[in-house]
């Protein structure tokens, strides 16, 4: 089984696991040099995650693959939040951090780039509604080329 094909088989897989304890597979990275293979899980809820909910789904997780035996020789499991640094990129990015501060990076005609920024009030399927200085501001999903949080 080569590298896609190992990632695509652990996300389906883990899919239902991470699921199970109501948090979204943010990303899952392999990594192989043999004798050993590197998992890393990044998960994430509305709010944010902590450090007992990615202890917690790492037993889970580790306990499964025990038993599956999906890797052929040892491996380390890392489970963990993205991180605050992580820009946002989709539109569930954008909702796991509504009520906090965003700078929120659109693009223009003739490739100039325009930042906003705000707290984010409400995201739906097309754009992200922002409160700038006491207004809203309704940012549509087709401009936005990232967004950061503001720490």
């Amino acid at each position: 089984m080569n590298l896609t094909e190992l990632k695509e088989v652990l996300k389906n897989k883990l899919l239902p696991l991470i699921e199970q304890e109501n948090l979204e597979l943010v990303e899952l990275d392999v990594t192989i040099k043999p004798p050993h293979s590197f998992l890393r899980i990044y998960v994430d809820k509305i709010g944010g995650i902590n450090i007992d909910e990615c202890s917690h789904l790492s037993q889970v997780i580790s306990d499964y693959l025990d038993t599956e035996d999906i890797f052929q020789n040892r491996y380390t499991l890392e489970v963990s939040s993205p991180g605050v640094e992580r820009p946002l990129l989709s539109l569930n990015d954008f909702r796991r951090k509504k009520g906090k501060r965003v700078k929120i990076y659109i693009k223009r005609p003739y490739g100039i780039s325009t930042e906003i920024t705000g707290e984010i009030m409400k995201v739906t399927e097309k754009e992200v509604i922002l409160k700038v200085q006491d207004k809203e501001e309704t940012i549509s999903r087709d401009i936005i080329t990232k967004g950061k949080i503001i720490i």
